[in-house]
């Protein structure tokens, strides 16, 4: 676990999403690590999902079942290049997670299916989540020049009628080399009363696993372009 990371987050209050507001949250899941390496390389790691089995044991295999055709967050130029992209989320995405939930099965998985609902970098924010909202809700950091964020939420599937969830990371600026990384998952509607009463702890270990696998593959990713230049 990583017990550098910042003891005001998350807020006492709960942590909330645009899909799963505080009012109808059942329970949350979150996790958060202090990384040495820049925050833009740890937001590509997320979001290159076809690097996954290179450092995540939780989820180590993704499948992009659609990719949309037009990305507002990305310049004319990488809309060209990445209509047959499958390899890294775009806002719209829809991809299979295939999950590990028992670590002494890793072969053993389950699918979920999720769509990709925002983007946001300090060179193209997004206002997915309004600046009201950054200010009065402390799940989120305010300041869009300091954070890269990037969401998910539940899609598809008969489980979708019964059960919302809605995952977040933002990764914080700190310094030239370092970033905090807050990754949270709120869940409501019926069925996630039976998710909480059967997989909350193992999720919540999971969201540490997820944490610990990012921090230890960027900090050693980083270490290998500084001591090439």
């Amino acid at each position: 676990m990583a017990s550098n990371a910042s003891s005001t987050w998350p807020p006492a209050s709960g942590l909330c999403s645009p899909t799963v507001p505080s009012k109808d949250a059942v329970f949350q899941t979150s996790a958060t690590a202090r990384i040495n390496a820049p925050a833009a390389q740890v937001f590509e790691a997320v979001l290159k999902i076809d690097d996954y089995k290179n450092w995540n044991s939780f989820v180590p295999e993704v499948r992009v079942i659609k990719q949309p055709q037009n990305d507002t967050n990305l310049s004319a130029e990488q809309q060209h290049d990445d209509v047959n992209d499958l390899s890294r989320m775009r806002v719209g995405t829809i991809m299979h997670f295939f999950v590990v939930m028992d670590s002494a099965k890793p072969n053993k998985t389950t699918q979920t299916e999720l769509q990709v609902t925002d983007i946001s970098t300090p060179d193209r924010p997004s206002e997915y989540i309004d600046a009201e909202t950054r200010e009065k809700e402390p799940s989120y950091t305010s300041d869009l020049n300091k954070v890269y964020r990037v969401s998910w939420k539940q899609h598809g599937g008969f489980a979708s009628k019964g059960l919302k969830t809605e995952r977040f990371h933002e990764i914080i600026v700190v310094g030239e080399n370092e970033c905090e990384l807050r990754t949270w998952e709120v869940y409501g509607g019926v069925l996630a009363y039976t998710v909480k009463w059967m997989f909350q702890k193992t999720l919540d270990a999971k969201f540490r696993l997820w944490s610990e696998d990012l921090k230890k593959y960027c900090e050693e990713h980083s270490k290998e372009v500084q001591s090439e230049t």
